[in-house]
């Protein structure tokens, strides 16, 4: 309607229109300029309107000059077009200047907020597994019968070693996708997935079918051929070994997730799923012949809706193809996942065998009627809910350092990095605290038994100063998977393995605090090795990002 108006006017209306309308803007943006607080950004009036109709505005304006050029006003006017703009972009760029401190400030926080946007959902998605699994063991427990509590733990032990040993792949996913997606090359980061999914099925169907086939030989892991748990844990190992390849396929998804940032979809999933496992928990234990074994079964249901909401969802995101899922991986595409995840396959062998060790010394202290293998397992349970909150550190690490790589350089991923540490080191005093003071609280949630819970009391304090050591520890090792470090963080966890396996043959073996004392000698050297590492010999290490910035100069 104002269009209409003005092109109504004559021309010598239109220009005085024009000039009034130029040297209100001039006006305004000065006095802008002169009020404006040095820690706002100032919205100079009518200079984004201006240049958001530049071609219908400028060109009308400049038209009506050129056809009254011969007027000495005109042409001080056609001067003034050119000038006002001047001085407009020299205002902006004097609040660009005034404002460089609140950007700063900006970019901290937006730092923090990437690193809790990208963590906390992934704590509270870890955290739902420990605690639906602590559920489980709740409902067990109420069966008062220790040889059920002992054969589900020495069981659980059992699969998550052979799951963790499998899933080497989409540990390495993560970090993947992140460099590909933190790059924009979104055809790379879809092919990434698609045949890291088609792997994990393969993977999937041999663990699934030597659990199945050989529970017996799989449990020998944990618990002694004669053990008087191994005939509870049996039935429920093989049962359990039914959702070997819905989690994998889960985690892969997570992993692919957690290489865009977007770690909300993964709670929302988890979340699906553990209602249902909590629904079918009490029914299949306490309604079905399987008794203790039956509460894999509300496992299985539960993974398989996880892992189709995973499929699903990725497919609505352009993420997968289901073309290269069906079928083996490319040559060019297998070689990079072996090379990097047959490294990580042997860091993960030497995870594994220190869990197994611990669990199979714990598992085997005394004649007690299994209440040693008992506390054991309820330690096990009560660390797990506070050891989460690692893992999503360690994760958050793994995905945003190398995005921030790929995208912003080695300057900001070593900032974000050390964000991280400084978080990781808050998190983990805060959990050591908690469940310090919590060990008296939830001891009886978990068992009646009063000889089971007097030995999980010095074990369980123990396991709280195992929270403060982690801390930094998960973190280190996530920035060194996001940064492809594969071999020196097998290095590191080889020569802990060695450690370990060295206090558990003392005297420290004897006994469940001595396990848990060695475990957190095993967790200080891993500790302090990344540290090491990450400041003196990484990639974002002050040394190295500093040759590179001489050698960018030198050029």
């Amino acid at each position: 309607m104002i269009e209409k108006r003005f092109l109504k006017l004559n021309n010598s209306q239109q220009i005085l229109v024009l000039t009034i309308f130029l040297l209100a803007i001039k006006e305004v943006n000065s006095l802008a300029l002169k009020t404006r607080s040095p820690h706002t950004p100032s919205r100079l009036v009518g200079w984004s309107d201006f240049k958001s109709n530049k071609s219908s505005c400028t060109d009308i304006i400049h038209e009506r000059i050129d056809s009254h050029s011969q007027s000495n006003n005109l042409q001080s006017l056609k001067t003034a077009v050119p000038v006002s703009q001047t001085q407009t972009i020299a205002i902006m760029e004097g609040n660009k200047k005034t404002s460089m401190k609140d950007d700063q400030h900006r970019k901290k926080i937006t730092t923090n907020q990437l690193i809790l946007q990208t963590a906390v959902p992934a704590m509270m998605n870890l955290a739902i597994a420990p605690l639906v699994s602590s559920v489980e063991t709740m409902w067990i427990g109420r069966m008062g019968d220790a040889l059920a509590l002992a054969g589900q733990s020495a069981a659980s032990t059992a699969f998550l070693t052979c799951f963790y040993f499998l899933s080497f792949l989409p540990t390495i996913a993560a970090p993947m996708v992140a460099s590909s997606f933190g790059a924009g090359k979104h055809d790379e980061t879809r092919k990434k997935i698609s045949e890291t999914l088609s792997m994990c099925n393969i993977l999937g169907l041999l663990g699934m079918l030597l659990m199945t086939l050989q529970p017996r030989f799989v449990l020998r892991m944990v618990l002694a051929a004669d053990a008087p748990a191994m005939t509870v844990a049996i039935p429920y190992l093989r049962l359990r070994a039914l959702s070997m390849i819905p989690a994998l396929v889960t985690a892969t998804g997570f992993a692919a997730f957690r290489g865009t940032l977007d770690t909300k979809t993964p709670l929302k999933i988890s979340a699906g799923a553990s209602v249902i496992k909590l629904l079918l928990d009490p029914l299949f234990i306490f309604k079905s012949p399987f008794l203790a074994a039956g509460a894999t079964l509300a496992t299985f249901c539960s993974e398989v809706f996880a892992s189709i909401m995973n499929v699903v969802t990725l497919s609505k995101r352009n993420l997968i193809e289901f073309k290269l899922v069906s079928k083996p991986p490319a040559r060019d595409v297998l070689v990079p996942l072996l090379t990097g995840g047959g490294v990580m396959a042997i860091r993960q062998i030497a995870i594994n065998l220190c869990t197994i060790a611990s669990s199979r010394y714990a598992l085997g202290i005394g004649k007690d009627g299994g209440i040693s293998a008992a506390a054991y397992g309820i330690v096990m349970q009560i660390y797990t809910i506070g050891f989460v909150v690692h893992v999503a550190m360690q994760g958050a690490a793994a995905a945003i350092i190398p995005s921030e790589l790929a995208k912003s350089g080695d300057r900001k991923a070593q900032n974000v990095a050390d964000r991280l540490f400084g978080w990781s080191m808050l998190t983990g005093l805060t959990l050591g605290l908690l469940q310090y003071f919590a060990v008296p609280h939830l001891i009886p949630l978990f068992t009646t038994l009063p000889a089971v819970q007097e030995a999980v009391r010095k074990p369980a304090v123990i396991s709280a100063i195992l929270h403060v050591v982690n801390g930094p520890r998960f973190v280190g090792e996530g920035q060194m998977i996001g940064l492809k470090s594969f071999r020196e963080l097998t290095a590191i966890t080889c020569v802990g393995m060695c450690i370990l396996l060295g206090f558990l043959k003392s005297s420290l073996g004897q006994s469940l605090e001595g396990v848990m004392i060695s475990n957190l000698i095993f967790c200080s050297y891993q500790t302090v090795a990344l540290l090491i590492h990450y400041f003196m010999f990484g990639k974002l290490s002050r040394k190295r990002i500093q040759q590179h910035t001489n050698d960018a100069k030198s050029q």
